[in-house]
């Protein structure tokens, strides 16, 4: 990687006439002061929060290339993952190709967005060359299909704008890809409210040892022209300017639909640690996937008060996956709540999903919501809200998905449409907004309710006074 107008120095026997010498390309990148400070610093794990046009796509991608021609691990991997695998080629891919065309032994493979730097052979332990054919690989992923990247080794890897990615990338994919060769890992993005983003910061910001952890205001960095800067500023709104440039996680998440919502529900200490009630039951609420994912949420009402304890959501599982994952809770289960569509019938078996699993728990207190209109639960969602309380752990899930629940937005009217983008957070979200359309009680509170004592036990008589 250049520091400046030198070129790197790279240690790859292209061919045998070169096994004694050092090969010098040059990637042709000259980073910014900035931005050769932030390669000079980064640790093993590290959290960067990086205002617009800052340059991080380009920083990132270059630390990927360097990374891979330095390592003298056998057949190294490193991935750089966007939000979604089209963002991850429209963002990235031309940086890719154009920073490693200089390098001999350059494989493109454009369908599979990667590229592939292939070597003679790598140093072994004794300091002299192994004849092992080898080869670097970086790939370009998307985190929309987290279940895609299960099962890859890494010695590096990228989350670009991860306050968009879906969370799990990280905990289930990234990290125990990681493990087994001890690899790296950059999140790097602009904020977008206080959600995974913001919470990864914070707990990295707690291991100085471990993470390397920063925030480029736009105001402090001097990237952008100042009369650049002015100009953009003038044409955006204040949140949009404290978010996008002076990268404010507590700035609104614009086209959110319960943004403040959740923002009073936390400032009223409505968010904490809430612990499951033995004493009454668990309503569990349902939103169904074919090939998608189906997600879970679990409420107590307690003396009116609607408390959410947990969630569940998984992809690419069986209903009997979920009965069996409810079943290792210690809850005792009052309504089990489906969407409209759990009537509906399978073409090859003529059976409801509703009809499925009243066989396979046939004790437990089986609903189907009726169809209603997508606004009117989000109007019943926001009104829930103010009135429940939720688990801070067992439900960081379901608060992330329904604080990055937002509008779509349409680039060609440039204006927010009146329904739900579809993305990570659609599931949850749709599973909260049955469980607001649902007030109706368990069958075991309406027991307990038939029977409370309906005359008071007393033994004043008004006749001797």
């Amino acid at each position: 990687m250049d520091t400046g107008p030198s070129v790197v120095s790279m240690e790859l026997p292209y061919n045998r006439k070169l096994r004694n010498e050092i090969k010098k390309v040059s990637t042709g990148y000259i980073p910014r002061p900035l931005q050769a400070v932030i390669h000079a610093s980064l640790k093993r794990f590290n959290v960067l929060v990086c205002h617009r046009r800052f340059g991080k796509t380009l920083l990132v991608i270059n630390e990927l290339i360097n990374r891979g021609l330095v390592n003298q691990l056998h057949n190294p991997q490193y991935a750089y993952v966007a939000p979604t695998y089209k963002q991850a080629k429209m963002i990235a891919w031309e940086y890719i190709i154009d920073y490693t065309s200089q390098i001999p032994g350059v494989k493109v493979n454009k369908s599979e967005l990667s590229v592939e730097i292939l070597r003679e052979g790598i140093k072994d332990a004794s300091g002299g060359w192994s004849k092992r054919p080898d080869k670097i690989k970086i790939m370009l992923l998307g985190a929309d299909n987290p279940d895609s990247l299960r099962g890859i080794y890494l010695d590096g890897a990228v989350l670009d704008e991860y306050a968009q990615c879906d969370p799990i990338i990280w905990g289930e994919i990234i990290r125990p890809a990681l493990a087994d060769r001890k690899g790296w890992a950059i999140f790097i993005g602009t904020p977008k409210g206080q959600n995974h983003f913001y919470n990864r910061l914070v707990k990295a910001e707690k291991q100085p040892d471990v993470w390397f952890t920063a925030i480029y205001k736009a105001s402090d960095t001097g990237v952008l022209p100042q009369d650049e800067l002015d100009d953009m500023m003038a044409d955006m709104e204040p949140e949009e300017i404290e978010q996008e440039l002076e990268c404010s996680f507590h700035a609104a998440v614009r086209g959110s639909y319960y943004g403040d919502e959740l923002r009073a529900i936390r400032e009223n200490g409505q968010v904490r640690r809430i612990y499951h009630n033995p004493k009454y039951p668990v309503d569990c609420h349902w939103d169904l996937g074919i090939g998608d994912s189906t997600a879970i949420v679990f409420r107590q009402k307690i003396n009116d008060t609607w408390k959410y304890i947990d969630c569940l959501e998984a992809n690419g599982k069986g209903v009997d996956w979920y009965i069996s994952e409810l079943e290792k809770k210690p809850y005792v289960y009052g309504r089990m709540v489906w969407p409209h569509d759990g009537k509906n019938r399978d073409f090859m078996t003529g059976q409801s999903r509703l009809e499925v699993v009243k066989e396979l728990k046939p004790d437990w207190d089986w609903h189907v919501l009726s169809k209603q209109a997508v606004d009117d639960g989000i109007q019943a969602s926001r009104r829930r809200l103010k009135i429940s309380e939720f688990d801070e752990v067992n439900c960081a899930r379901l608060l992330d998905c329904l604080l990055n629940y937002q509008r779509e937005w349409d680039s060609k009217l440039m204006l927010f449409r009146d329904k739900p983008k579809h993305d990570w957070t659609s599931h949850m979200a749709d599973a909260f907004r049955y469980d607001s359309l649902d007030d109706v009680d368990s069958r075991e509170l309406k027991k307990r309710r038939e029977n409370l004592p309906r005359m008071a036990k007393m033994d004043y008589n008004e006749l001797e006074y």
